[in-house]
């Protein structure tokens, strides 16, 4: 009985720490340089210039939180654009899609999640934050932008990484996006918590480093958002700006939360406590009485 018991825990142990190490491996999807997670994107896709370029995309995960940063040539606020309906064409809205279909698939189902990290941007939703059950909408059209993927292809940017180094070709792009509109905001979805933003120096203390890359921006934006926010498991994140003239997407995964081992201590049972009760009478009795003995002996 003992050594089945032995070979069951054993087996037990052999399949934990085989899924340790099999999601160990998916988070190492992209590039890992000082514990971030990188997808470095074409220097030379950002149709309109260099402020409508991205550069890459990074993501950290610790115990307890996300890091994420992004870096290229639009500032966080944005960039002026006479031909945009507000004059601005900034960042749009990351996504993360921890299901196993296509991203346009996962929005048709409500089953993305998403980050406003960008508060002026044209995202359809109030305030920024990490929203859940996200469908993702498109804003290319307010925005003098592509009305689709494959016209953004088709116009001359077909590069090695356009969508980053996790989406090497355009058949990849394709593969997971589709070839017809880029759904690049929140469409509608439901809050779960806030983020924080992150000076340069916060992401330079976290270990961020673009520039082993070569692919510093001019502009480097990131945030930090609680683990929990967020679902476990393989992921593609990705985002695009608001006239889908760049993007860049990253795979990789999010590991679950360690179990809870709850300690208990066993509570002797009533019939336990009352045996150990007399024990102790009788001990505490013996005493007295050879202590009495000793007393009439003197005397």
């Amino acid at each position: 009985m003992k050594l089945r018991n032995i070979a069951t825990l054993m087996a037990g142990a052999t399949a934990t720490l085989c899924f340790i190490s099999m999601a160990g491996q998916q988070a190492n999807a992209g590039t890992i340089h000082k514990d971030w997670n990188y997808s470095i994107d074409a220097f030379n896709d950002g149709s309109g210039g260099a402020g409508y370029e991205i550069k890459g995309m990074a993501i950290k995960e610790t115990s307890d939180s996300i890091f994420v940063a992004l870096t290229g040539g639009t500032p966080l606020t944005g960039t002026y654009a006479s031909g945009a309906a507000d004059q601005n064409i900034g960042w749009g809205d990351l996504f993360f899609n921890f299901t196993d279909k296509t991203f346009k698939a996962a929005s048709d189902a409500n089953s993305l999640f998403g980050i406003r990290f960008a508060g002026t941007n044209d995202s359809m939703v109030s305030s920024t934050g990490v929203y859940k059950n996200v469908q993702a909408a498109s804003v290319t059209g307010t925005n003098n932008g592509y009305s689709s993927l494959k016209q953004y292809y088709d116009s001359g940017w077909d590069r090695e990484n356009t969508k980053g180094t996790d989406f090497t070709t355009k058949a990849d792009a394709y593969a997971y996006f589709g070839q017809g509109s880029i759904l690049n905001v929140i469409g509608s979805g439901t809050k779960v918590g806030d983020i924080t933003m992150l000076t340069a120096s916060a992401l330079s203390a976290a270990g961020l480093d673009f520039s082993h890359f070569l692919a510093s921006g001019d502009q480097t934006i990131g945030f930090q958002l609680n683990k929990s926010l967020l679902g476990f498991g393989d992921y593609v994140a990705n985002m695009f700006l608001e006239c889908g003239n760049d993007g860049v997407a990253l795979a990789g995964a999010i590991l679950p939360p360690a179990p809870v081992v709850e300690v208990t201590h066993q509570v002797p049972e009533p019939t336990g406590i009352a045996g150990m009760a007399l024990v102790a009478l009788a001990f505490v009795g013996s005493q007295l009485h050879k202590r009495f003995q000793g007393k009439v002996t003197l005397e």
